[in-house]
């Protein structure tokens, strides 16, 4: 029986366009392509290709792109740039921001400022997902801050409310990092409204290579480079250019682009997404969808099952050949129960038994439905077991 794969939120597989370019550059273009002969310059144009391909997928200038080992690095390299700018400020110390439901990655480079002193502050969501602007607004009010916000949470899909964030923070003279990694291909990468002044994405996200992601860096943001050594990326980003996986990158972002530009595939998630929660909710006494009161991306599920564990309820699944997590796979070996939900208000033993069912474009509806058949049968197991 054919394994369905529902975590797409964790890591993506390679689209065939990826792949193709992927190996034709692996085994025709192995050449270092900062180096000066014909066949090199060849690779770094088609590099700057790649660059451009990154940047109309954002609506940005291909300038600003820089590439980077993935969506951590990217973020570190925001943080790192953020405290370039807090050396220079006139209050001590300076303020760094961050949501309640972020990544593992921010918090852990948040706490990394903390630690050098800075003022570390968390700003509440709502029992929906959605992030308490007026609690923002306060922290603006106590001077310049470093906010760094998850564009769409990784867990539960919620889309953050980002209108007019960037003036708020800007005219409080602040800096703004976005973490965009879980939306290409979902949503439309608005980088000129959301007017941040850096965003962070990983490849791996989008159908593209695992090892590579980029940092967009807004024109006259304060920066440092992560990487020092060689100089490449106009010196912003040192090391020999990971070339089979940028060109790979490139592809996904087009076709992550024409994902979201035309629409139909997002549409069809939709009606899956709409499928598979009310057969759900439907079979499963007191079962809830966490975030579905706010804006959503079609591709994720938050499903908890009261009274079972969700470990019990993926590993059930495992036998049947479906694959999903219980959120995040930078935290899958934990057995504590999500952050992410605790902030949202769920109690401990909700938010341990809460599944995560994230789909993609080649998701079809026979596989929605084999998850729904076993998502249900796996609770009724459980619970006679129980």
């Amino acid at each position: 029986m054919k394994t369905v794969y529902l975590d797409h939120n964790a890591t993506t597989p390679l689209a065939p366009q990826v792949a193709a370019a992927m190996i034709k550059v692996l085994q025709e273009a192995w050449h270092n392509p900062s180096a000066r002969y014909p066949r090199a310059k060849q690779l770094a144009t088609r590099i700057e290709q790649a660059r451009a391909q990154v940047a109309r997928l954002a609506g940005v200038a291909a300038s600003q792109v820089v590439f980077t080992s993935g969506g951590s690095e990217a973020i570190g390299t925001a943080f790192l740039s953020a405290e370039l700018w807090g050396r220079d400020l006139a209050e001590t110390p300076p303020q760094v921001a961050l949501s309640t439901v972020e990544h593992p990655a921010v918090r852990a480079y948040a706490s990394a400022l903390e630690e050098r002193g800075w003022n570390s502050v968390s700003i509440p969501v709502k029992e929906t997902g959605a992030l308490d602007r007026k609690r923002l607004s306060q922290t603006l009010e106590r001077g310049p801050c470093f906010v760094s916000l998850q564009t769409v949470n990784n867990e539960t899909g919620v889309i953050c409310d980002l209108e007019g964030i960037d003036d708020e923070i800007h005219e409080a003279e602040g800096l703004l990092h976005l973490d965009a990694v879980q939306v290409p291909g979902k949503i439309s990468l608005d980088t000129e409204t959301w007017g941040a002044d850096y965003l962070s994405l990983a490849a791996h996200k989008f159908n593209g290579p695992k090892g590579i992601g980029a940092i967009l860096v807004k024109e006259g943001a304060p920066f440092a480079p992560l990487m020092l050594g060689g100089g490449q990326e106009n010196g912003r980003r040192a090391g020999t250019l990971n070339t089979a996986s940028i060109i790979g990158m490139g592809v996904a972002a087009e076709l992550a682009l024409k994902r979201v530009t035309e629409g139909t595939s997002n549409q069809q998630m939709a009606a899956r997404q709409q499928r598979l929660e009310s057969a759900l909710l439907e079979g499963i006494d007191g079962a809830r969808i966490n975030g579905a009161e706010a804006p959503r991306v079609s591709a994720t599920t938050s499903l908890t099952v009261p009274g079972i564990e969700a470990h019990l309820i993926l590993s059930y699944l495992d036998t049947l050949g479906i694959e999903a997590s219980a959120g995040s796979a930078c935290s899958a070996d934990r057995v504590a129960p999500s952050p992410i939900l605790l902030a949202m208000g769920r109690s401990e033993e909700d938010a341990s038994c809460t599944l995560r069912l994230s789909q993609g474009p080649g998701t079809t509806d026979e596989e929605i439905e084999r998850v729904i058949a076993g998502v249900l049968e796996a609770t009724l197991t459980l619970k006679a077991l129980s």
